[in-house]
């Protein structure tokens, strides 16, 4: 029994980007993939968000969140160049928070047909015990994920 399958339309790619070699990758993937098919590309970066609290010091620092602010910026901006160069115009977009969630919550608020993102690798007991953010984004988004490597 065969069933009609309707034809899938890409509208809006979510490329999430960390600065890795996977990621680079899946930015080339996206940035092929999305002039083709007339899509939007959008690449993110998740500044992870990291709180610090001590008995006598109970507020987040603002150092290290600059930090990876600034990391971010890099990793998006280097992005978007390898994006441009492949000759894709790209949105980029930086958000706050855990990076799994984030890019599932964003990938629902922009109604984004497929995620694209690199594989991080973890491994053996760090996969067992943390998993990966590539792990609990194909569990959760709302769309189909393609995991680069």
């Amino acid at each position: 029994m065969t069933s009609e399958l309707e034809p899938v339309d890409i509208k809006t790619i979510l490329v999430a980007v960390d600065g890795s070699e996977y990621s680079d990758k899946a930015v080339q993937y996206g940035s092929a993939i999305g002039p083709p098919l007339g899509a939007e590309v959008l690449l993110l970066y998740v500044v992870p968000m990291l709180v610090s609290a001590t008995p006598y010091h109970d507020t987040v620092s603002d150092q290290p969140f600059l930090a990876l602010q600034k990391v971010g910026e890099d990793i998006l901006t280097r992005s978007k160049k390898l994006a441009e160069e492949n000759g894709c115009e790209v949105t980029d977009l930086i958000s706050h928070g855990d990076p799994a969630s984030r890019i599932i919550e964003i990938a629902e608020e922009r109604e984004v047909d497929i995620i694209i993102m690199g594989s991080r690798g973890v491994s053996g007991i760090k996969r067992l015990f943390v998993g990966s953010v590539s792990d609990k984004v194909m569990k959760d988004a709302p769309c189909p994920v393609l995991v680069v490597r």
